[in-house]
């Protein structure tokens, strides 16, 4: 098997962008731009959900500190209403997220397989140089692209926004805090990249060795009686027991990268609860700020940390995803050849 090419090649993404212009632009495009619309205002709403409770958790720690009774529960409330909304526009994102998904997965398989029964591209998968498991690429690839191009896409924007909303709070309690903040984002980010960029070719690799075992037990379940008359069945058995070697052996490799990741990680997000207090507590403790400062500066760093570091929290998803991209991409390419230059003649 070929090693995969660089799954955030320029060609990649512009086959991506095609295929959602192409979705935008189709019977579906109306719904799809309202939903997307209907996504962009509800995140507008959780970012400001985000900023307000962090300054209602201020006032309520603030009030706690004063023993201030009428305040802790005036503050109790505005906690509980701004959590009661916050809950309804999560859940709400979510949902038209997954129907967004759905529309899209909809729309690129029914394409998807109308190119590939109608100019014959599956007849010519057992030649040589073809792609492999093109049963997979449809059914599994085109739902992963779909819905993890989409979630992507909109961590990205909301995490800016996240950025934009918090940046000014954090930097109204400490500037140094902020700085901290980026430097310690940036530099994880670069570590994560460092520890976890084979993972790419290793999850590309899975995906094949995953669905060459399960079509060897398709056929097997096929041939059954071939392989009771010919005696195959020490053939067959190797074959099988050599699949599964090959995908353990892939998948231990992944497990290593995965364990030396989340050794980094782990530290990076235990950290992010302790670096405000120790740069924030010595103001509370010279009296330069209230009690509650401490809790909104925590919140506000972990956010805007948070935002910053999506490369941390989703390196596994996101080398998945390109590994997803690289097969859908070779798949699309391999309908243009067969579908342009050879025979699309059906069998019989």
């Amino acid at each position: 098997m070929s090693e995969p090419r660089s799954a955030f090649s320029r060609d990649v993404f512009r086959r991506i962008f095609q295929t959602l212009v192409a979705f935008l632009r189709s019977s579906v495009g109306g719904r799809a731009r309202w939903l997307l619309a209907l996504l962009f205002g509800l995140m507008i709403c959780i970012n400001g959900m985000n900023v307000v409770n962090s300054f209602v958790g201020k006032h309520f720690m603030s009030s706690i500190e004063r023993r201030d009774s009428d305040g802790f529960v005036r503050f109790a409330w505005l906690y509980v209403a701004v959590f009661a909304g916050s809950v309804f526009v999560g859940v709400m994102f979510r949902f038209t997220e997954e129907r967004v998904g759905l529309l899209w997965r909809e729309f690129l398989t029914h394409r998807v397989v109308r190119l590939y029964i109608d100019r014959g591209i599956y007849l010519h998968m057992n030649e040589e140089g073809a792609i492999t498991n093109p049963d997979q690429r449809i059914s599994e690839d085109i739902r992963q692209l779909t819905t993890t191009t989409l979630s992507f896409v909109l961590m990205v924007l909301n995490g800016t926004m996240t950025v934009l909303s918090f940046s000014g709070v954090l930097w109204t309690i400490s500037p140094k805090l902020f700085m901290v903040a980026v430097i310690y984002a940036v530099a994880g980010s670069m570590l994560t990249i460092w520890l976890g960029r084979p993972l790419i070719k290793l999850n590309y690799r899975q995906s094949d060795c995953e669905a060459n075992f399960r079509s060897d037990l398709i056929w097997t379940r096929e041939h059954a009686d071939q392989i009771e008359r010919e005696r195959g069945q020490s053939s067959i058995r190797d074959r099988l027991v050599a699949r599964v070697d090959d995908l353990v052996g892939n998948l231990r490799r992944v497990i290593v990268i995965n364990r030396n990741l989340n050794f980094f990680t782990s530290g990076y997000n235990y950290m992010i609860q302790l670096i405000p207090a120790l740069i924030v507590a010595p103001l509370f403790i010279r009296g330069e700020i209230e009690f509650g400062v401490i809790g909104q500066a925590s919140m506000a760093f972990a956010t805007l940390v948070g935002a910053f570091s999506l490369i941390i929290t989703q390196f596994q998803a996101i080398s998945a995803y390109a590994s997803v991209l690289l097969r859908l991409v070779e798949f699309m390419e391999s309908v243009e050849k067969y579908g342009n230059g050879k025979s699309t003649a059906h069998p019989g």
